[in-house]
């Protein structure tokens, strides 16, 4: 196996640490070594706020057209206008930008001037751009396939059918844990320069699928199992090795895995490189399709109900928060919907600004007063992100409890949020940490402090909702 070291083992991750104190104490300690030290990759921890039009895509097909239908430069541009007034920093591009897989060329039938125009649009707003890439399938008949041949994937002896990918052309499965890791890597370093692409969005990356014996993962000395083992064992690590060398070259560079299908591997080896994309549009299960009424309100009728108006994407995306003991959920990529009502829009406002920071949908249907709205609160957050991206989860509550609530606050500071999510009612909460002025709240919320400075938070809902309080804001716009 050309290029792998004879007798070499190297860990997925080994850590080891020692701490005075409780349980509490070590996951803090270990939180802010996830968070600060076990990358250098340090633009991944940043709290920026995504866009990505996958949300959009998929309603345009729930229409009965093409995931593609929308992938049109003077659309493209519309929405980078749009996101922008609403608070958006990264604006993703989702599957289909490309002419074919591998040699990831831009479409020029979509953007004719190779996203020129689209990357000064961004630029003038300060924005960055960010593609969708699927890392291990490359079209039959593109350059690096060619150059690549050795190195397509095989399950006992047997490669799998070309597969079109996302409407474009057919393409075959490429193996990351054997030369082509390299390959790819070149290639997302090119693309980096010469577009300047800023944020990598990997998706379809499966733990087992390959087995053949030419590669970095086992000869013919090995069982067919063992090989297909190994490659499960090493690919986070090659995964990982692509992140660094990119970001080596590309120091700025940002990578996100959507975990969101099942095989899937999910683990710290990635986390040490970047961060985790969480969910996409939600289950594609029909035993989710709980939402009739909301049928006639979505094109194509679609039930789901974690891409409706309303809590329940968020009951669902928020449970993810319990990592945040250990985990900042700043590397948990999720994003929120921005439809009217105004109630959906606080809800998923309030879910976002907890560090999942991602938003999607049909933005160019949000009205003014809605754009007003997400800028408003978002250019407050940003006051204050640092401090959240910092602070540990105090949580009270289970996702679609009542009340559910949530205080990131910085000891260091006294500033950061508190979220609360709940129905019909008044609800009180006393804050773990002390608190600093000024505050911003949304309706329904008195505020008071006690002898310690915490702050004590009497809300009053009239309906299910989200009471957002910011404190330490510089000023209230």
């Amino acid at each position: 196996m050309k290029d792998q070291p004879a007798n070499n083992f190297t860990s997925v991750w080994f850590e080891f640490a020692g701490i005075k104190g409780d349980e509490n104490k070590l996951a803090k300690g270990y939180r802010d070594f996830v968070l600060h030290y076990i990358t250098s990759n340090s633009e991944s921890r940043k709290p920026y706020i995504f866009y990505n039009t996958w949300g959009r895509q998929e309603r345009v097909q729930w229409t009965g057209e093409k995931y593609l239908a929308s992938m049109k430069l003077d659309w493209t541009l519309k929405e980078i206008d749009r996101a922008h007034a609403m608070g958006v920093e990264v604006y993703v591009i989702d599957a289909g930008w490309f002419k074919k897989t591998g040699d990831w060329e831009v479409n020029t039938d979509f953007f004719s001037d190779d996203l020129k125009e689209v990357k000064a649009k961004l630029d003038k707003y300060n924005m960055k751009l960010g593609l969708w890439f699927s890392p291990t399938v490359a079209a039959l008949s593109s350059k690096m396939y060619q150059s690549n041949l050795l190195n397509r994937m095989s399950f006992n002896g047997t490669q799998n059918a070309p597969n079109e990918i996302c409407e474009t052309e057919e393409s075959v499965d490429m193996c990351l844990v054997s030369g082509y890791w390299k390959d790819f890597a070149d290639k997302l370093i090119t693309l980096a320069k010469e577009l300047g692409v800023f944020y990598f969005k990997w998706d379809g990356i499966g733990q087992y699928g390959c087995n053949d014996p030419g590669h970095f993962h086992g000869g013919s000395q090995n069982s067919a199992q063992e090989r297909s083992e190994r490659y499960a064992y090493l690919l986070p690590q090659y995964m990982a090795k692509i992140v660094d060398k990119v970001c080596k070259e590309v120091p700025q560079s940002i990578f996100d895995f959507d975990v969101t299908e099942d095989g899937r591997c999910v683990g710290l080896q990635f986390l040490s490189a970047g961060k985790y994309f969480i969910i996409n549009n939600g289950p594609y299960y029909h035993n989710f399709d709980l939402a009739p009424m909301w049928k006639s309100v979505l094109p194509g009728g679609n039930a789901n109900i974690f891409v409706q108006p309303g809590p329940a994407r968020g009951w669902f995306v928020r449970s993810v928060l319990d990592y945040d003991k250990w985990i900042p959920s700043i590397l948990f990529l999720t994003h929120y919907q921005p439809d009217e009502p105004r109630n959906s829009q606080i809800i998923n406002m309030g879910s976002l600004i907890l560090g999942q920071n991602g938003m999607w949908g049909e933005i160019l249907k949000t009205s003014d007063a809605g754009v007003k709205l997400f800028d408003s609160v978002l250019t407050k957050y940003k006051q204050l992100r640092e401090d959240i991206t910092s602070a540990q989860m105090v949580q009270t509550g289970e996702p679609g409890g009542s009340p559910e609530i949530y205080e990131k606050i910085n000891p260091a500071t006294g500033k950061g949020c508190v979220v609360m999510f709940a129905g019909n009612g008044k609800y009180s909460y006393v804050t773990q940490h002390p608190v600093v002025s000024p505050v911003w709240k949304n309706d329904g919320v008195e505020i008071k402090k006690d002898n310690k400075g915490r702050a004590i938070i009497n809300a009053t809902f009239t309906e299910p909702s989200a009471k957002i309080i910011l404190f330490g804001i510089d000023k209230d716009d």
